[in-house]
């Protein structure tokens, strides 16, 4: 396969050209983040980078980016120049072919015209004269054509030479780039291989990753059949599972659903069982509702028997009483309410009798309960008789084992049998005592009364007082077996508890404590076939014991059925009865004992009611599973009255017919009451009045404020009785009783009701002349007489106004209409009861009644609002009834003779018809002194009557005619208006307002005003409210520099008019402004719109008939020259105007730019910090209140425990002690949260986090607005010098207006505490720092984000794309920072919506990292010395940072690179023949551990300091050539210093150093066989070393040559294992000796020192010299040995081997 691409790509030398450069492609993945190390992929690479033959030559160098763009313009320009050369071509050929052409034309032409002047010869000579003339006159045609055909041959010869001439010259110019263009063809060439080569490799890298994909995909299909097949196999084994259990548990599925079949059908049979009782139940219920509706009817028809007669006897009444003359509603009305009193003030004297009785009882009781108190507990009395009753002997205390054996059941129940009269209580004591022995029970009273069990409640004492008064007389003389039987009582709540005679407090806890505990095991869960019983364990039949409609006095019983609904057997023991029902409610119930499930029992309830008022309550009962109650009512009687309609229609009727409508009063109710039924509309107020007034009004609203039922003057017959009653109570009632009688009272409004009802019951006897002072302290209405006023309506009651409703009864009421005025009726009827608590009824009748034949459609005319001078006009329209025609006559008053008229003024009208009469209504200023009593001068209502005479009729048909009147008057603020002086290019404006004076709305306009004037608003039109008061705008611009004086003409829709005197000065300043409003567009919050204009002075001569001049006014003309200018921008506002000072010559214009940039004010922006940080605290506050609260409460609930805790245990040793005293508890000091201090104003800075949160805050609540801003500027005439110099007019300013709306921002930060500004500060050159900034979309659309381009040779640089962001989205934006110079960079990043755009600034430092290494280095060589071989040797050096920034460092060693087996594959040095190759990475330790390190390899260094870097040599074998390269790189990519590390190993602490290698400095890889370093002997043999010297040979003489050998000794860690003697070293230093020196002197060599001693860690130099002897044969190299002996851990011999010889310059 490589060979294929070989080939196709160029063979071997395409395989061998392929870089380095795939090596970012053998470490690439895909993501996947399965890499399979090791696998084939792994091999191929390995075999792919393995080919590459680094002997070849070095490949061809690539064309860069720059030079292909080269090529590309030079072949741009070639293939220009080619196309010129083709095109001058083919102009070139054209043009020769049509210079051909015309030469062609021209020798046809030629010929014609010899042809021709021979036809003319010819001619002529024939005198043929017609002829000749055409022949001459085409002779001159083929001539002038032949003329033309020169002509233009010649012009296309100069075109021609003229392409010939261009063709040669861009030939001669494509010439040029011959030479280039053959290059260029070779770089083309070579650039085509090239992307030949880039090909095959993107090719091969494809192939590559397709294969690993396939190997993985492999992989997961494997893993994915595994994961089914593992699938498969636990499904089945689930399926197996399950198919075991299924049979397992069928046997007990199969017995549970017969035990659910079974359960199924005995259900079934319960449930037929209950349906049939149910329909028994259902048709016994129908046979007694038929039965009972059989009775009602029975009883309601004798009710209607009764009311008939009542009724009958009533008319009768009512017939005599007409007969005699009076008047029998009146008279009846006052018999019924006095009866009513009567029975009233009856009925109050029995309830106060009985009231005096309850009272009397009381007090007998009180008495009684005293007496017997007093016989019970006689040490609450002071008795003197009885002092010596009370010295009584002590009491032996019984033994406490009793009440430890109180916790045995059979000692408990032995306790309870001898103790029953504790349990059962004293009521029951007494009855058995009185039952058992007759004679005896003055005794057993007296028993009970001395008994020690004091009385607890009051309650229960007169309870046994009055049981114990009671007597049974109704005795038989036989007493049955069955008549022994004692009924239940239940014992008393105060009583039921036991008690301990003479016990301490000690027995009685310990008594308490026993008899909780079996109570506690009263009441247990009932758990039944694995179900807990929830719910009443007792059915009650029926639910709610109901007594319906009870009567004091009577006695009620009911019999209550209890069900046992529980799962098994449960009992049922009563416990009490609510506390307020106990006097009325007497329960006997014998508990049944243990009850089976269904089992019933009865109770009998009896009720014996003594006050009329609901109760309500529940009788409570204990079973087994815990406590139920049935509820308990007790209603009294009451009434439910209705109607069976409340609205009577009697629809439309002639005066003089009588109609009757009749409706039923139902009472649904068990109680009885009195009715009365009257009218209420119509009737007068009721006062105590009884002087004769007027008829009053008859509306409806008067009347049913009056009689309503929420009214006071409805009910007003019952504050007279009860004020009458009150009355009796305060004469008859006593002292001692006021506080019983809670109705009676004395204040004034009930003296007032009293003399209300004196009034009434006065009413019909009273004097009509006199009268009576009105009430005055109480709002109630009294009646005062009784005078039908409602007849006048004709609607009336029938004969039944009063009368009795029965229980469940019901009657009829008639209403009689008899109307006797025209029109509609609308009467409203009461009915009232004497129940206090049945709401009185109220009965609607309406009706409609007719008049005589004549009438009018509008009994009103009503004009509405007219105008003085105006005239109006309405239609009256008169009808006929009448069967016959009738003669009508209008008269007008004559107060309005002159200003109203009706047409015609006599008509005639049909029969059945109506007849049309015009009105005309001018009312003119003097209606205001004409119309009199009509018209009303305050209101200006005006209110005529006019009169319809009807012929033989008496009676006139009279109608109203209605009007307001109002003036069309409109008024101005001012009469006059001075605008003062203006410029000709802006505006300035006055504002008036204009009042209508008119009642009315009136339209009004400015018409007729010049057109430099302007009215605004809607140009001066409009519509005035009545009596409204507008504001006006009077806009004067002036066209040009004058006086200019004018009026404002004010026209209303009736064509008044209202004028205004206006005047004003037009001025022509020296400068204008090309535009004077500025529109921004909405710009959001700090965000910059910008926008310019010119400034132009275009005052160039002072002609002022040839153009307009600057003047103001009429003034004098303005100097032409330069023309200064001042904008002066108001404080505040978000503008800035550039330039804002200038100079401008005449005729020219200068640019001024305006920048709006909104911001939020600083104030504002403090004071929501201010108020945020208060919010916290407070916040903050309350919550360490809570807690501290909690922690108090917590502390206060322990130390109450540890207090109850040791007050029980002191109660237990010592009963007697602390009685009646309780440990305090503890006391809370937290009152509330601590007092908060808020932070001031002064202490947000914008730096600081509040600030930014309060400003993000109020950007995301701003709502937007918008301002203008009018900015002066000031002209002066002059230069522009010191201010103040230059005179100006203020009348010559200009005015720019901006509107700046603001809106609020589509985007914020969010990041960084909302700050846009990202401040990268200092970083390195080359150091990449990134920084995000987060921003959020907080309007409520979607946006598209953009942003602005940044430089792109800046050092900033966005990251990310940005996209689509929806409301309330966030986007985070990175941007990285490079520097590349050292210098500050500020840039400003737009990030845009369409409408609104964020600006985020960018800044940054670019620093130059300075750092520096102190160590002793020479030529870039840190040498570590030399060190024994298994031991190791630091040094420390320091990095120091001489930078502003801190720096990161990270040391690389060369060894440690992987690049280095690469850079292994080079020649070695020591083949090459230059020898200049070295590698910096030399020995290595064969144990794998680095020889050199570093620590630490990476870090930070602060600016301005330095750190310690420690050096490790640790070598593991002996070798010279140790040797590393040391990298040190900032911020992971700038090196800045290189240096390489060497060290030497020893095998011993004395060596020999500088001597000539004699292998190379590379270890080989092979095992070696060492060289034996020992004799037969066991000494050690002498190493030999090579040791050269070179002499220079010059002219005549030798240079000597001198060479250093150093011999070193090493500071070794061991301690010396040689014992201290003679010639041993001390303190590990060494010595070295040289033997037969005198043998190499000879030959010339020369040694110093001959021996010595090395100090331990250092070298010490030895000099060798060698100078040649005389006569030395230069040719010939010298060569002698001489042995050195060197002494340390061991004595070792060296044989130096000297070579010399001679050596040419």
């Amino acid at each position: 396969m490589d060979d294929d691409y070989g080939q196709m790509f160029g063979g071997e030398d395409f395989m061998g050209d392929i870089g380095l450069e795939d090596e970012a492609i053998l470490d690439y993945d895909d993501g996947d983040d399965n890499l399979d190390l090791g696998s084939d992929e792994e091999e191929e690479i390995e075999s792919f980078v393995g080919d590459r033959d680094y002997d070849e030559k070095t490949p061809e160098p690539t064309i860069s980016k720059q030079e292909q763009l080269r090529m590309i313009h030079l072949r741009s320009h070639l293939n220009q120049l080619t196309e010129k050369v083709k095109h001058h071509q083919y102009l070139t050929e054209k043009t020769r072919e049509e210079q051909k052409q015309c030469r062609n034309r021209m020798s046809q032409l030629e010929t014609e015209r010899d042809q021709v002047f021979k036809e003319i010869q010819g001619a002529e000579s024939d005198k043929n004269t017609s002829a000749l003339y055409r022949l001459r006159a085409r002779h001159e045609r083929v001539c002038q054509e032949l003329e033309n055909e020169h002509k233009l041959e010649k012009m296309i010869a100069d075109r021609l030479e003229q392409e010939e001439y261009e063709l040669a010259k861009v030939e001669v110019e494509r010439g040029k780039f011959l030479l280039a263009e053959d290059d260029l063809i070779k770089q083309e060439q070579q650039l085509a291989k090239e992307k030949t080569d880039m090909a095959l490799q993107r090719l091969r890298k494809e192939e590559m990753k397709a294969k690993r994909a396939i190997r993985q995909h492999a992989k997961r299909q494997k893993d994915y059949q595994t994961a089914l097949e593992d699938q498969k196999r636990r499904q089945q084994m689930a399926v197996d599972d399950a198919e075991r259990s299924h049979a397992k548990h069928s046997k007990f599925l199969n017995q549970t659903m017969e035990k659910m079949q079974k359960r199924h059908e005995e259900e079934n049979a319960r449930y037929k069982e209950n349906m049939r009782k149910k329909m028994e139940m259902l048709l016994k219920l129908k046979g007694d509702i038929t039965a009972n509706r059989e009775n009602l009817k029975a009883l309601h028809a004798r009710d209607q028997a009764a009311n008939k007669e009542a009724k009958q006897r009533e008319e009768e009444e009512r017939q005599r009483i007409l007969q005699e003359g009076g008047n029998p509603d009146e008279i009846l009305l006052i018999r019924k309410r006095i009866e009513e009193f009567e029975r009233q003030k009856t009925e109050f004297e029995n309830e106060k009798r009985q009231k005096q009785a309850t009272i009397m009882d009381k007090i007998l009781v009180e008495e009684d309960r005293l007496k017997k108190r007093k016989k019970q507990q006689p040490h609450l009395w002071t008795d003197p008789k009885s002092d010596k009753s009370k010295i009584v002997g002590p009491q032996k205390k019984k033994p406490l084992k009793i009440f430890r054996e109180l916790t045995d059941s059979s000692i408990f129940d032995e306790i309870m049998k001898e103790n029953t009269y504790i349990i059962n209580g004293p009521e029951e004591q007494t009855t058995q005592r009185d039952r058992q022995e007759p004679g005896k029970t003055d005794t057993a009273r007296e028993d009970r009364k001395i008994s020690p069990l004091p009385v607890d409640s009051s309650d229960s004492s007169d309870a046994e007082f009055e049981e114990e008064e009671k007597v049974n007389l109704a005795v038989p003389e036989f007493e049955g077996l069955w008549d022994q039987h004692k009924p239940y009582k239940v014992p008393k709540d105060t009583e039921s508890t036991l008690k301990l005679p003479n016990g301490s407090k000690m027995e009685k806890e310990i008594l308490e404590k026993v008899l909780d505990k079996h109570r506690q095991g009263i009441v247990v869960k009932q758990v039944a076939a694995g179900r807990e019983f929830q719910g009443c364990p007792f059915y009650s039949k029926p639910d709610v014991i109901h007594f319906k409609d009870f009567e004091v006095g009577k006695t009620y019983k009911k019999k209550v059925t209890l069900t046992n609904v529980s799962y098994t057997v449960n009992y049922c023991k009563y416990i009490n009865i609510t506390e307020m029902l106990k006097d009325f409610i007497e329960i006997q119930f014998d508990p049944p004992g243990q009850m089976s499930a269904g089992l019933t029992c009865e109770m009998m309830v009896t009720f014996k009611p003594m006050i009329n008022e609901d109760l309500f309550g529940e009788v409570k009962f204990l079973s087994q599973t815990g406590p139920f109650a049935i509820p308990l009512q007790c209603t009294t009687k009451k009434c439910d009255l209705s109607t069976d309609t409340c609205r009577i229609d009697f629809g439309t009727t002639v005066i003089g017919e009588t109609l009757k409508r009749t409706f039923t009063l139902t009472n649904k109710g068990a109680l009885g009451t009195k009715f009365e039924f009257f009218k209420v509309t119509g009737q007068k107020e009721r006062t105590v009045t009884t002087a004769a007034t007027s008829l009053g009004g008859l509306t409806t609203a008067d009347t049913i404020r009056a009689f309503s039922p929420d009214s006071t003057s409805v009910v007003a017959k019952k504050d007279v009785t009860n004020s009458l009653e009150k009355t009796d109570e305060k004469k008859t009632a006593e002292d001692a009783d006021k506080a019983s009688m809670g109705g009676v009272g004395t204040s004034d409004e009930q003296n007032g009701t009293q003399a209300a009802g004196e009034g009434l019951s006065m009413a019909g006897d009273g004097d009509q002349g006199e009268e009576e002072q009105p009430l005055q302290d109480s709002p109630d209405l009294a009646v005062s007489e009784m005078e039908d006023y409602g007849t006048l309506d004709g609607m009336k009651v029938g004969l039944v106004a009063t009368g009795e409703l029965g229980p469940f009864s019901s009657t009829k009421l008639e209403i009689i209409w008899q109307p006797h005025i025209p029109g509609r009726v609308d009467t409203e009827f009461l009915i009232t009861f004497s129940d206090p608590l049945s709401d009185s009824i109220s009965i609607q009748a309406i009706a409609n009644a007719i008049d005589v034949p004549v009438w009018v459609e509008r009994q009103t005319v009503d004009l509405k609002i007219c105008m003085y001078d105006r005239l109006y006009q309405d239609t009256i329209i008169v009808n006929n009834r009448a069967t016959t025609a009738l003669r009508l006559k209008f008269e007008v008053c004559k107060e309005l003779k002159n200003h109203l008229e009706l047409l015609p003024k006599t008509g005639y009208i049909q029969a059945q018809s109506n007849f049309s009469a015009q009105m005309k209504f001018l009312p003119r200023k003097s209606l205001f002194e004409e119309a009199g009593k009509y018209f009303d001068k305050e209101t200006g209502v005006l209110e005529a009557p006019m009169i319809i005479r009807v012929a033989d009729q008496t009676q006139p048909v009279p109608f109203t005619v209605q009007a307001v009147l109002t003036t069309s008057d409109m008024e101005f603020d001012t009469t006059d208006i001075d605008f003062g002086c203006c410029t000709i290019y802006e505006s300035t404006k006055a504002k008036i307002k204009l009042t209508n004076k008119s009642i009315l709305p009136q339209e009004f306009g400015f018409v007729g005003h010049p057109e430099f004037v302007e009215v605004q608003p809607n140009d001066g039109f409009g519509t005035l409210l009545p009596l409204e008061t507008i504001d006006l705008e009077v806009i004067f611009s002036p066209k040009k520099a004058k006086d200019y004086k004018f009026e404002l003409n004010c026209k209303s829709l009736i064509n008044r008019e209202f004028k205004i005197q206006c005047k004003g000065v037009g001025v022509h300043p020296p400068l204008e402004m090309s535009h004077q409003v500025i529109h921004f567009s909405a710009t959001s919050l700090y965000d910059v719109s910008t926008a310019y204009f010119h400034v132009i002075n275009s005052h160039t001569s002072t002609n002022e008939f040839t153009h307009p001049v600057p003047r103001i006014g009429k003034g004098e003309i303005a100097p032409v020259g330069p023309t200064s200018f001042e904008f002066v921008v108001p404080e505040g506002s978000p503008l800035t105007i550039s330039p804002s000072v200038g100079t401008i010559e005449p005729g020219k214009k200068c640019p001024i730019w305006v920048r709006f940039a909104p911001e939020l004010n600083e104030l504002d922006i403090k004071k929501e910090a201010v108020r945020m940080a208060t919010k916290a605290l407070e916040a903050q506050a309350e919550k360490e209140f809570e807690e501290k609260l909690k922690r108090e409460r917590e502390e206060a609930d322990q130390a109450l425990q540890k207090a109850v805790g040791k007050g029980k245990g002191k109660d237990a040793k010592s009963p007697t002690k602390g009685k009646g005293k309780s440990s305090p508890a503890p006391s809370l000091t937290v009152s509330g949260p601590r007092p908060i201090s808020p932070p001031t104003l002064e202490t947000i800075t914008k730096d600081s986090p509040a600030y930014a949160a309060a400003k993000a805050s109020l950007l995301r609540q701003y709502r937007g607005s918008f301002r203008t801003v009018t900015i002066p500027c000031y002209v002066a005439s002059g230069q522009c010098g010191n201010p103040g110099e230059l005179p100006y007019s203020v009348h010559n300013t200009l005015y720019l207006e901006v509107h700046c709306p603001v809106v609020k921002p589509t985007l914020v930060v969010i990041s960084d505490n909302g700050k846009s500004t990202l401040d990268y500060g200092e970083v390195s050159l080359g150091q990449n720092i990134i920084k995000s900034v987060t921003i959020q979309n907080i309007s409520n659309k979607t946006v598209e984000l953009t942003s602005s381009i940044l430089n792109t040779g800046g050092p900033f640089l966005m990251l990310n794309a940005l996209r689509v962001l929806p409301p309330d989205g966030t986007h985070t934006i990175l941007i990285s920072y490079t520097p590349e110079k050292g210098e500050v960079f500020h840039e400003v990043l737009e990030i845009k919506t369409g409408h609104t755009s964020l600006h985020i600034t960018l800044t940054g430092k670019g620093v130059s990292p300075m750092i520096e290494i102190n160590m002793p280095m020479q030529d870039g060589v840190l040498d570590m010395g030399a060190v024994l071989a298994g031991e190791y040797l630091e040094r420390t050096f320091k990095l120091m940072n001489s930078s502003s920034l801190s720096i990161d460092y990270c040391i690389k060693m060369d060894s440690l690179s992987l690049e280095r087996h690469n850079i292994a594959q080079a020649v070695p040095a020591f083949i090459q023949a230059n020898k200049t190759t070295k590698l910096s990475v030399g020995t290595q330790n064969n144990n794998g551990q680095n020889v050199f390190d570093l620590v630490p390899a990476e870090g930070r260094v602060p600016p301005g300091s330095s750190i310690d870097l420690t050096v490790t040599f640790a070598p593991d074998h002996p070798s010279d050539h140790y040797s590393d390269g040391v990298r040190i790189e900032l911020f992971g990519k700038e090196e800045t210093h290189n240096f390489m590390i060497k060290g030497m190993a020893k095998p011993r602490i004395m060596f020999v150093h500088g001597m000539d290698e004699r292998t190379p400095d590379i270890e080989s890889l092979a095992e070696e066989t060492p060289a034996p370093t020992e004799d037969e002997d066991g000494k050690l043999l002498p190493t030999p070393i090579l040791f050269t010297l070179r002499s220079i040979a010059k002219e005549n003489d030798f240079i000597p040559a001198s060479r250093d050998l150093f011999v070193g000794c090493v500071r070794t860690m061991a301690v010396s294992q040689k014992k201290d003697g003679k010639g041993a070293s001390k303190h590990g230093n060494g010595e070295f000796q040289f033997d037969n020196v005198q043998l190499i002197t000879q030959k010339g060599f020369n040694i110093e020192p001959q021996k010595g001693m090395v100090e331990a860690g250092g070298l010490k130099p030895v000099t060798f010299t060698w100078t040649p002897p005389a006569g030395h044969d230069p040719n010939t190299p010298v060569e002698a040995s001489v042995m050195l002996t060197l002494k340390g851990d061991v004595t070792e011999q060296i044989k130096v081997m000297l070579r010399a010889f001679v050596v040419s310059d």
